[in-house]
């Protein structure tokens, strides 16, 4: 699959999670500021053993077998009266997050204050495609003189998969008062 099209996948993917997750929490005029800090290191390993679980099936053909990443979410929510969870928007201005395997952040999140509970969800994951031969990769023909020829000709289809490495949830109670710096460090 050429790089340009992962590129896009990816870039509809970010846009996709986007739209799923629905507004964010209005922090109102004076928020709280919970910083979330944050330093994990994903291993060669565990990206090899999360390929294994989220790939072509064993023993199927595979070509142009890749992957881009890792990647990382970080996000808060905060729980709604109803039940359902909605996230709390970022601080202005935080960096964009880091890729790759090692992840160093300190990110800031902007919460109304009061009694709340929040899930704190930290998440790696890679992006993997490759293409699978379908079908029967040999098409037969019969010449004038009634021999048979026996021609490669095999079918492909692209496939990719987002496989998460990890994915790591934690909920704190907490009462934030206006104006007030919190700072967590959930993933220790």
């Amino acid at each position: 699959m050429p790089q340009r099209l992962q590129i896009f996948m990816v870039l509809g993917l970010v846009t996709l999670l986007a739209a799923c997750m629905g507004p964010a929490v209005d922090p109102g005029p004076d928020p709280a500021r919970v910083v979330v800090s944050v330093e994990r290191t994903l291993t060669g390993r565990q990206v090899r053993e999360a390929m294994s679980q989220g790939g072509p099936f064993p023993g199927s053909r595979v070509r142009l077998d890749n992957f881009l990443g890792p990647f990382w979410e970080l996000s808060v929510q905060q729980k709604q009266p109803d039940g359902s969870w909605r996230r709390l928007p970022t601080a202005p201005d935080q960096p964009s997050l880091p890729d790759g395997y090692k992840f160093d952040v300190r990110r800031v999140f902007l919460a109304p204050p009061g009694a709340q509970e929040l899930r704190l969800r930290l998440a790696a994951y890679i992006n993997r495609s490759w293409e699978e031969q379908v079908g029967d990769p040999y098409v037969y023909r019969r010449t004038k003189d009634g021999e048979v020829y026996r021609d490669y000709q095999p079918n492909w289809r692209s496939q990719s998969a987002t496989i998460y490495i990890s994915d790591l949830q934690r909920i704190r109670k907490v009462d934030l008062k206006p104006g007030q710096e919190l700072v967590l460090e959930p993933f220790k």
